[in-house]
C-alpha cells in the first residue's frame, strides 16, 4: 500500500499539573533511555524545580537558548548514545535543543513553559548565528507535553503572541492560494486544511479567555496542528507567508526595534489585509485582534508606521524566494 509516512509524536499531553509526570508518560509509551538529559534556562529551573525533581533525570544543562553558539554545550555535555532530550522552555529553549538533537540524532521531548509561537512542533528553529537570525531545518520531538499550570504563568504578551503567530496561518494560505493562481505552485490540500483549521480554532475567544484552560488547551492544539501541517507538506507554507517575510525582514535589517516574534507577525498580517488586500479581510482580523487583545500589544511593542511598512516591503520579499501578496507590489 502507498501511504505518506511522517514523523508524530508518540504521546501528546496537555492538561494542568504534568510536568511531574514525564517519567510515567515515557514508560506508558515504552520508552526508554539510559541517560535523561533536561535542558532548560537557569530561571526555569528556579521557579519550578519542585516539579522538575520529581522526574529522575541523569543530568542538567543550563541555557539561555536562542544562539547557534549554544549548541557546543550540550554536544561537550551530552556523549552518551542512548539519550534523551528534554527541552523546557520557551522558544528559544526549543528551538537550541531541537538544533542539537537534530544535528546530534538524539530524541527530544518538547515541554513549553509558554505558548509565544509554533516551536512547539515546528520543523524549523530559528536561532541566532554570529548576530543574525537564521532559521535551520529541525526534526520533530517524539513527545510533546504542555502544562496549563505552567504556561498559564506566562506574561500576556507572550500568549498574545502564540495567538498571532496561529492567526497567521490565514493570512499565509491565502499566499498559497495566491501563488497557484499567479504560478502554478502545487498546494498540498491537507497540509492547507490543517493551517487554517488550526487557526480558525481559535477565532471564537475573547481577552476574557486568554488564562482559561480551554482556550490555551486549543491555543496549544492549533500550535500542535500548524506544526503537523509543515511536517506534512515538508516546507513551511500554509503557516509563514507575507506577514512572516515582513517579520524576519525587521528582524535581519532592523534588529534594533525587532521584538516579540509573534507580535511583529501580528502586525504585518493586519497591515497587509489592511493595505494589500480587501476591507472585508481587513476587518475581520482587525475585529478580532481588538477583541482579543492582540491590537493593543501592538501599540505597545511596535515601533514602525504604516509608511515604514511600504518601504520595508522590497526587504521582505528578497528574504526568501517565496511567492506572496507583496510580489503584486510596485508591479
Amino acid at each position: 500500500m502507498f501511504y505518506k509516512h511522517l514523523e508524530i509524536p508518540v504521546f501528546v499531553e496537555i492538561d494542568n499539573r504534568v510536568l511531574g509526570r514525564v517519567d510515567k508518560m515515557l514508560t506508558s509509551s515504552h520508552l526508554f533511555f539510559s541517560h535523561k538529559t533536561l535542558v532548560t534556562s537557569p530561571e526555569l529551573y528556579t521557579l519550578y524545580s519542585h516539579f522538575i525533581d520529581s522526574n529522575k533525570f541523569d543530568s542538567l544543562i543550563l541555557v539561555q537558548g536562542g544562539k547557534v553558539e549554544e549548541y557546543s554545550l550540550l554536544k561537550k555535555q551530552c556523549d552518551n548514545l542512548d539519550t534523551l532530550f528534554i527541552a523546557f522552555g520557551g522558544g528559544s529553549i526549543l528551538d537550541i535543543v531541537k538544533y542539537a538533537a537534530t544535528d546530534m540524532n538524539i530524541p527530544y521531548i518538547a515541554m513549553p513553559s509558554t505558548l509565544s509561537n509554533d516551536a512547539i512542533y515546528s520543523p524549523v528553529a530559528r536561532l541566532t548565528c554570529n548576530g543574525k537570525k537564521k532559521s535551520f531545518g529541525v526534526k520533530p520531538p517524539i513527545g510533546i507535553v504542555v502544562d496549563l499550570s505552567i504556561v498559564k504563568k506566562s506574561p500576556k504578551q507572550l500568549i498574545l503572541a502564540g495567538v498571532g503567530d496561529l492567526l497567521s496561518n490565514l493570512s499565509a494560505v491565502k499566499d498559497w492560494e495566491l501563488s497557484r493562481l499567479s504560478t502554478g505552485e502545487k498546494i498540498d490540500e491537507l497540509s492547507f486544511m490543517l493551517a487554517k483549521e488550526a487557526a480558525v480554532s481559535i477565532l471564537r475567544y475573547s481577552e476574557k479567555d486568554l488564562y482559561t484552560d480551554v482556550f490555551l488547551a486549543d491555543l496549544a492544539r492549533g500550535l500542535i496542528t500548524s506544526g503537523l501541517s509543515m511536517i506534512h507538506s515538508g516546507n513551511t507554507r500554509g503557516t509563514s507567508g507575507s506577514e512572516h517575510l515582513m517579520s524576519h525582514a525587521i528582524d535581519e535589517y532592523f534588529s534594533d526595534k525587532s521584538t516579540i516574534h509573534g507580535i511583529q507577525v501580528a502586525w504585518a498580517h493586519l497591515l497587509i489585509e489592511k493595505l494589500l488586500r480587501t476591507e472585508s479581510e481587513y476587518n475581520m482580523i482587525n475585529s478580532y485582534f481588538s477583541r482579543i487583545g492582540l491590537n493593543s500589544m501592538i501599540k505597545q511593542y511596535i515601533q514602525f508606521s504604516e509608511i515604514d511598512f511600504m518601504k520595508m516591503i522590497p526587504l521582505a520579499k528578497m528574504i526568501r524566494n517565496r511567492y506572496t501578496v507583496l510580489n503584486l507590489v510596485g508591479r
